[in-house]
């Protein structure tokens, strides 16, 4: 049972008992109902907490997860996705007898089968390898029908390179759609008529999807909204709230594991025995960010696991 949590870069805080839109709060359970946990308290004070969502009317809330059953408790600075890049080198001039044609050839390697794409470049006599890098970039920036999975632009970097990007989620695709999935990967094959010039080909950087990408977060809250708002096909409701998620924000990540009965194996095989609470939140500002990990810190402390500071 996976869930996910979002905090805006808002501080914690109560307007008629609602929990202010875009921030989050863990809540205890006492005898008065749910409370804010405070900073420092611990299992002793509370055997249940909860991690709270403000959306300005009904906030939402992970489980009740008893401070016993935590069973991992860690988070993940955003680190930026970065695409996988891979350059073609024309490491010597062309001849002067040399004109010709490359053929370069283009192999997504992480879908569920490789693809291919391929573009040729003409190369004209005596054409200096600052010269080749450019044909190449501009040959392939004026294709029709670049594959949504390869970034469309092109880049010439140290004169004589051509570099070649895979799409992360994000990237807007030459036919206009959004990548929506992980770093692509990929190799180029290059073969050439271009008389005895050389050219090679390497893996620049490998692609990353990083951590708490704010597209990511976004697909994601997009899949679990069938849990946190209620409902399951929207095809058939007509609802669709609004995300809370903005794309453009790197969020800093927190996990939480409990086990929901206190096992540590499921008492049905294949029955998920699981909560998993997952907290995205903008450490644009420092303050917020810290008041929120006393507040986790303390709890999970108290419960003997180290405590997490992003």
């Amino acid at each position: 049972m996976r869930h996910l949590i979002i905090g805006n870069n808002v501080a914690k805080g109560y307007t008629n008992s609602l929990l202010d839109d875009k921030a989050v709060d863990i809540q205890k359970l006492s005898p008065e109902g749910p409370t804010s946990l405070v900073a420092g308290e611990g299992i002793a004070d509370s055997d249940q907490i909860r991690f709270v969502q403000g959306t300005g009317a009904k906030a939402i809330v992970s489980p009740w997860i008893y401070g016993r059953n935590i069973v991992a408790a860690n988070g993940s600075s955003n680190a930026a996705a970065t695409p996988n890049k891979v350059s073609v080198d024309c490491a010597t001039d062309a001849a002067a007898d040399g004109a010709g044609t490359l053929d370069i050839k283009f192999v997504r390697k992480d879908g569920p089968a490789p693809e291919f794409f391929n573009f040729q470049v003409s190369i004209a006599n005596s054409r200096a390898v600052a010269d080749q890098a450019a044909d190449i970039h501009d040959a392939f920036e004026a294709l029709d029908g670049i594959p949504d999975w390869l970034n469309p632009l092109a880049v010439v970097a140290a004169t004589d390179q051509c570099h070649f990007q895979g799409a992360i989620r994000g990237d807007v695709a030459q036919s206009g759609n959004t990548w929506e999935y992980g770093p692509v990967t990929f190799d180029v094959i290059v073969t050439s008529t271009v008389g005895s010039t050389v050219y090679t080909v390497a893996q620049e950087v490998a692609g990353d999807p990083g951590v708490g990408d704010g597209n990511l977060i976004l697909q994601l809250e997009k899949n679990l909204q069938g849990g946190m708002y209620g409902y399951y096909d929207r095809r058939e409701l007509p609802i669709a709230p609004a995300t809370t998620a903005v794309a453009a924000t790197g969020y800093d990540v927190y996990n939480i594991v409990a086990t929901k009965d206190g096992s540590t194996t499921s008492a049905i095989n294949g029955v998920d025995n699981l909560i998993e609470v997952m907290i995205a939140f903008d450490p644009a500002t420092a303050a917020i960010t810290q008041a929120f990990e006393a507040q986790l810190n303390g709890y999970i402390g108290s419960v003997n696991f180290a405590p997490i500071s992003l």
